[in-house]
């Protein structure tokens, strides 16, 4: 009987803790969108893995040199902008807090 209770009274408060967070939220408020930094890892490790594979052919001779560095500039244009982006994302973020 007095589990029954209990139970019953850990439902009233949850449902009386939703309907204060319901009332409390400000759903006219837009969403922000963040950015996807998990995407951005994974873009900046695919750039870094071509670049070694681009570098080890420029070592064989399949590859000539403006090329790769023509390349490298691009990855670290991409990256840098990439790193500017989660920067900007992070003092946003502690800048709410």
């Amino acid at each position: 009987m007095i589990l029954i209770l209990i139970c019953i009274g850990l439902v009233f408060w949850v449902l009386y803790m939703g309907i204060r967070f319901y009332r409390s939220a400000d759903w006219d408020e837009p969403a922000e969108s963040s950015p996807d930094f998990g995407e951005m890892r994974k873009k900046e490790a695919q750039l870094l893995h071509v670049q070694d594979v681009l570098q080890e052919a420029c070592d064989l001779g399949k590859l000539s040199k403006t090329a790769l560095e023509e390349y490298i500039r691009y990855a670290d244009m991409e990256i840098t902008h990439m790193n500017t982006i989660k920067k900007d994302w992070e003092e946003k973020s502690r800048g709410r807090s």
